[in-house]
């Protein structure tokens, strides 16, 4: 493609050849000529323009919210042309450069390779993707271009930021948080030992304790305990009223962080994890344990989308068959706009499960936002208290999670 220059130029040429040919100045005509044969028979001839390869790399394929990741860009001309190249990577909207620089001018020379780096952070959750790549090769007169789009495409998710459990959350709150979710100890065929007892006719000689044979002058065998852990269910509410709030602070974006955080803190204490994520459908990570299990509630988690208006009740009737007696369920909800949730509590809990909610509220935020008139405000944060009041009435344990306040924090209340 011809460049402004390149016009300007050519216009040049012209008009020295005409002014030659009009005053009869051959010096004129010559040189009009000479610039108008070598700008047009440049504008066909691509070999002298370099011929650039270029290969994106990334530290990594996911990062977490306001997580950096650096990318990294290596560019090689494989020919004899040399000229200058413009490289711009296209990013997502909500990214933001924190280190260097997504586009770059470099002038290049025959068989030479160079990169340039940048980094970039993104703070809030979801799958984003680096490119295409736009690329405009010039020639070193810079006359002549040719662009081209290049369709490298990075695909990678922004997993919801994991908060750390306070020690003394984890070891005071936990029985009665997550009653039944932590490791049982079950006498019976393990590996990890719990006392001495007398041996009985049935007992495996391999289980008989010979040190303590000959101590004590009768036999004696190890009992050996086994580790057994419960199933737990987290359930995050979705729904479109969950959107209510900005940024960070919505009911959602809470909710998925604090699903992150006890996920990733449930599996570390080896029990089997689902997720149910609950708008306009229910979504669903199977019970099962693990690091990679890990990744699939957090790439799910990435995916959750404001939408619909699904009931508790619903929900409920969907779920419980479908998941062992008595697990416990932790419920992330906001608990706005549904009038179903008393009754799916009672139901839920007469068929022996065991139900805790962390109930985030973006009331406080749009208070400061002050984008709700100060009535209706008011009378939203009564109607909260008291589905709070209730439901704890009932012996329900709820941790109201308020704006600008951490998972921590909503543990407290409950």
């Amino acid at each position: 493609m011809w460049s402004k220059k390149a016009a300007a130029v050519a216009g040049g040429a012209i008009f020295l050849t005409l002014a030659g040919l009009i005053r009869l100045n051959y010096l004129f005509i010559s040189a009009g000529l000479v610039m108008l044969t070598f700008v047009v028979i440049s504008s066909f001839l691509d070999v002298w323009m370099p011929n650039v390869k270029i290969r994106r790399e990334t530290t990594s394929d996911n990062i977490f919210e306001d997580g950096t990741m650096s990318v990294k860009f290596i560019i090689k001309n494989t020919g004899l042309g040399i000229g200058f190249v413009e490289i711009y990577d296209s990013l997502p909207p909500q990214a933001r450069i924190i280190k260097g620089s997504n586009y770059t001018l470099l002038y290049m020379k025959p068989w030479q390779e160079v990169s340039f780096e940048y980094s970039l952070k993104l703070p809030l959750r979801g799958h984003y993707h680096l490119g295409p790549v736009k690329m405009r090769v010039k020639d070193a007169f810079d006359l002549f271009y040719n662009e081209r789009l290049e369709e490298s495409i990075h695909s990678f998710s922004v997993f919801p930021q994991v908060e750390v459990l306070e020690e003394q959350v984890i070891t005071s709150r936990s029985p009665k948080l997550l009653s039944g979710a932590m490791p049982l100890n079950v006498i019976g065929t393990g590996t990890e030992f719990y006392s001495l007892r007398e041996f009985v006719p049935g007992d495996s000689l391999r289980s008989v304790n010979w040190k303590a044979l000959a101590k004590k002058g009768k036999m004696m065998v190890n009992e050996t305990v086994r580790e057994d852990v419960m199933d737990v269910i987290l359930l995050v509410d979705a729904r479109e009223v969950s959107a209510v709030g900005g940024g960070r602070d919505t009911p959602l974006e809470m909710s998925c962080r604090a699903a992150a955080t006890y996920a990733k803190q449930l599996l570390d204490e080896r029990n089997n994890v689902a997720l149910m994520v609950y708008g306009d459908s229910i979504d669903r990570v199977d019970l099962d344990r693990g690091e990679h299990h890990l990744f699939k509630i957090l790439t799910a988690l990435s995916s959750a989308k404001p939408e619909g208006n699904l009931k508790l009740e619903l929900v409920m009737k969907d779920l419980l068959p479908h998941i062992p007696s008595g697990s416990p369920i932790i419920l992330f909800s906001s608990l706005d706009d549904d009038h179903t949730i008393a009754e799916a509590f009672t139901s839920t809990i007469s068929r022996g499960f065991t139900i805790t909610t962390i109930s985030p509220s973006s009331l406080d935020f749009e208070e400061r936002m002050k984008r709700i008139p100060v009535e209706p405000l008011l009378i939203a944060k009564i109607e909260r208290d008291n589905m709070i009041s209730e439901l704890r009435s009932f012996g329900l344990q709820v941790g109201d999670w308020k704006y600008g306040d951490n998972v921590n924090t909503a543990l407290q209340e409950i």
